[in-house]
């Protein structure tokens, strides 16, 4: 852990772990670079606005990352979390415009794709779910009773029984070759944003519209995607069965490793 190039303190970590005020983005390094690498730093730039009244510096955190690493280019894929927070934060008046304190962290990335996700309903709404906050209790805490009842994860639905985002993920539909995302307040994440661009090229059409949950079987087949894994198939909703074919998931992973990357 690096906090602004040097080892994090218990010191520098304890407004962080105390008050939870903050925002971060998770990206995979590869010795090829990031896939959606603007994309992951103009969410940094936006939510330091949003949070802390001032932009983070983006050229800084790029040095960070490289300089966090023990060896760059990384000989092995990485998962690096880059979490924005103020160490003189004041909770009881937190209105400081400092520049946000940049904490680097890494670990290694996933080598094989994950299996297909089993996943079960709960109505849902995260705070702010435009900013990818470090306020993560009511995401886990859903995604932990799934689990108790033997799911893989959870799929939150919104007040209007329409379908929104997983608790770390975003969710995509297929009918034949169209792809729909769900219209809904979600987060809208790295690579779901990068599919809708490379999907066109292997014969999808994508367009984004209300997915209600009573209309889940009309749908051929859905994943869910984010920036760790990529796509990642879904077996199944509760009851409803929507586990793509082999060769659709082979598809799909063909459009993710169709995103270029870019250099850190």
């Amino acid at each position: 852990m690096y906090v602004n190039g040097k080892p994090a303190t218990a010191a520098d970590l304890a407004p962080l772990a105390l008050y939870n005020y903050g925002c971060f983005t998770s990206m995979r390094v590869t010795a090829d670079g990031v896939r959606g690498l603007s994309l992951h730093l103009d969410r940094l730039r936006h939510d330091s606005s949003a949070l802390f009244g001032t932009e983070v510096d983006t050229d800084t955190v790029r040095t960070l990352v490289k300089e966090a690493l023990p060896e760059y280019p990384t000989p092995s894929p990485v998962v690096v979390r880059v979490t924005l927070f103020q160490r003189g934060l004041d909770m009881g008046h937190p209105t400081s415009t400092a520049a946000p304190d940049i904490l680097v962290t890494f670990r290694p990335a996933p080598s094989e794709p994950p299996p297909p996700l089993r996943v079960t309903l709960s109505a849902y709404e995260r705070d702010e779910p435009g900013i990818k906050s470090v306020g993560l209790l009511g995401q886990l805490q859903q995604r932990r009773a799934a689990q108790a009842r033997g799911f893989d994860d959870v799929l939150f639905r919104d007040p209007s029984g329409h379908i929104s985002e997983g608790a770390t993920w975003n969710i995509a539909f297929v009918r034949g070759t169209q792809i729909v995302l769900p219209e809904a307040e979600v987060l809208p994440g790295t690579a779901v944003r990068l599919l809708r661009d490379t999907l066109p090229d292997h014969g999808f059409t994508v367009r984004t519209a209300p997915v209600p949950v009573d209309e889940l079987g009309m749908y051929d087949a859905a994943f869910a995607t984010n920036a760790v894994v990529g796509v990642r198939p879904v077996a199944a909703i509760d009851e409803t069965a929507l586990l793509p074919s082999g060769e659709l998931t082979q598809t799909l992973r063909a459009c993710w490793s169709a995103v270029p990357f870019e250099a850190l």
